[in-house]
């Protein structure tokens, strides 16, 4: 903080002396001096310094805030704000576009990324009976349009569904969406002009950050701790830039696997209420859960309607299904009708008719407890095999839940770098920087082992092992 006491006041400009103070520190912080977090003097030992009244040093420090570059903490004082708006990155959706694509197919290749189930767990005979039976009964009136918010039985059977996770709604607050992208894609068309700010965890899933930046918004993403987001960071910056909505996952987080505590989740409710904002909760690894308890989504406890839950079918039923659903706050549900209508008037009026169907003949339970017994053993395989070839040197989360693992890689290794050794030996991985808001090279990979064989698992954490040796004795 040395810095700031050195710069020279000028009582003969025409700019005034707070704005001489201001721009000077102004000019610390871009250039990095005046590190993220830092305290600033306190009012009266820099207004003694530079012999001004303190109320300059007050309204130097309030031009700062409205500038986005300090932010106050009440009976503590002024700090440098941790992401100057104006250079929070915008690049995450070309750059996942451009350097991450999936590399051409090659023969024997262990394939870490992918997140869908094998086909041979998709429930095609009932669908099929499912399919038929629509037809049966409607002919070609079964290709007909449907209401844009959706085929009123199947919103009422899916509230029966959303009531066993504790979410207790009703038929007008459900939207039928083609999957839960389209879901994220539908509140960034609503509610987003350019320039707002949203805020996600970070690491984050790329395509919900991707739909906000192609609205033109600022995405600011909130560190991760085990139990959830980091709610001291996420009450300052919202003190700091007012975010539209907030976009999280409380289970088995992409791409970490992190679950929220219910102190967290209590805590951030609260925080969305005080500060006025909604949040986004996705859904798409409830249904694979490992322990005795249920996921409690965020949504079950949210008395103040503050909380837009966002379901994929696609994960647990088929990923071509394209079929999901949202719960809606009342105070926002015609406006993401209106930005559904405009985007495709209805989701596939068949698809939605089928899906009721097979509810109703087959229920949800069975086919979950299925999937859930096939991701239990598939997860336990590759807790064992990572921990017997990967940890240590690297280290992983625990999730017991979800489809994958986030690892830790140790010091020297990057994830591009074993990207590229670990193709050598037929091995793909997801790179931790595919989930980042930030350029430059991670520490981190996404295992990810639901359509893996137990032999596949066990030879490519084998080979991932060598390679993150193999590195460490060149570095």
């Amino acid at each position: 903080m040395e810095e700031i006491y050195q710069f020279k006041l000028d009582p003969d400009k025409e700019t005034p002396m707070y704005r001489q103070i201001a721009d000077s520190i102004a000019l610390l912080i871009e250039k990095g001096i005046l590190p993220t977090e830092s305290k600033l003097p306190p009012i009266r030992k820099l207004a003694a310094h530079y012999g001004v009244n303190t109320v300059t040093i007050v309204t130097a420090y309030k031009y700062l805030e409205q500038k986005q570059m300090v932010y106050s903490r009440v009976g503590s004082g002024t700090y440098i704000a941790p992401l100057p708006i104006a250079h929070i990155p915008t690049s995450l959706t070309q750059r996942n576009l451009t350097n991450f694509s999936t590399p051409p197919a090659v023969a024997h290749t262990i394939n870490f990324t992918v997140t869908s189930l094998p086909h041979t767990l998709f429930p095609v005979h009932a669908f099929k009976e499912a399919f038929d039976a629509v037809l049966d009964r409607e002919q070609g009136g079964a290709f007909r349009y449907t209401d844009s918010m959706g085929y009123l039985p199947l919103r009422d059977t899916l509230c029966r569904y959303l009531a066993s996770f504790g979410i207790q709604t009703n038929a007008e607050q459900v939207q039928i969406i083609s999957g839960a992208q389209q879901g994220i894609d539908i509140m960034a068309k609503a509610f987003l002009q350019y320039g707002d700010v949203v805020f996600t965890e970070s690491p984050t899933f790329y395509g919900a950050a991707g739909a906000f930046l192609s609205r033109g918004a600022k995405v600011l993403g909130i560190p991760l701790q085990q139990d959830g987001m980091d709610l001291q960071a996420l009450e300052n910056d919202l003190k700091l830039y007012h975010p539209r909505f907030l976009y999280m996952t409380a289970y088995f987080q992409t791409p970490t696997g992190i679950s929220y505590s219910m102190e967290k989740k209590r805590r951030l409710l609260e925080l969305a209420e005080q500060y006025d904002t909604y949040i986004i909760e996705e859904d798409n690894f409830y249904d694979f859960h490992y322990g005795k308890e249920k996921p409690l989504p965020l949504k079950a406890l949210d008395h103040k309607n503050r909380v837009v839950y966002i379901k994929s079918f696609s994960k647990i039923l088929m990923p071509g299904l394209r079929m999901g659903v949202m719960v809606l706050p009342k105070r926002i549900r015609n406006a993401v009708l209106e930005a559904k209508y405009t985007t495709d008037i209805s989701s596939s009026g068949f698809i939605q008719k089928a899906l009721e169907e097979y509810l109703c003949a087959n229920g949800w339970e069975r086919h979950g407890e299925q999937v859930r017994r096939y991701g239990s053993g598939k997860y336990r395989q590759a807790v064992s095999m990572a921990k017997k070839y990967l940890c240590p040197p690297a280290s992983c989360i625990l999730p017991q839940g979800g489809v994958s693992l986030w690892v830790t890689l140790p010091e020297g290794v990057t994830d591009e770098a074993l990207c590229s050794h670990a193709l050598t030996k037929h091995v793909l991985i997801s790179p931790g920087s595919q989930f980042s808001l930030h350029d430059g090279p991670s520490h981190e990979i996404r295992l990810s082992f639901a359509s893996l064989t137990d032999d596949q698992i066990a030879v490519g954490m084998k080979r991932l092992g060598e390679s993150i040796r193999e590195l460490m004795q060149q570095a």
